[in-house]
């Protein structure tokens, strides 16, 4: 797409390796800049931890997304997040 190109959208995607530690590792977020560009890992993290499972942090975090997306500007970006707990962690009810 010739307008999203001249905007900065790239089709070549970025890769980052790491090794996950199972002591300290509890999940894993996967999001595109509709979630970060109003809410940090710090904030991430915290409503993350808070929820019961992926599926209802993942719906927390793209609601609090689109919310702040609204009070800042007339149109929300695309928001995809993907949460996957590691090493068969749960959060505490």
């Amino acid at each position: 797409d010739v307008v999203a190109h001249s905007a900065g959208v790239i089709s070549e995607p970025e890769f980052s390796k790491f090794e996950l530690n199972p002591k300290t590792d509890k999940f894993l977020v996967v999001a595109t800049d509709g979630l970060w560009e109003f809410i940090d890992n710090q904030e991430t993290t915290e409503m993350v931890e808070g929820q019961v499972g992926p599926a209802q942090a993942v719906d927390t975090l793209v609601t609090e997304a689109g919310t702040r997306w609204m009070q800042e500007e007339q149109v929300i970006d695309d928001t995809t997040v993907i949460v996957a707990n590691l090493f068969g962690w749960k959060a505490s009810s």
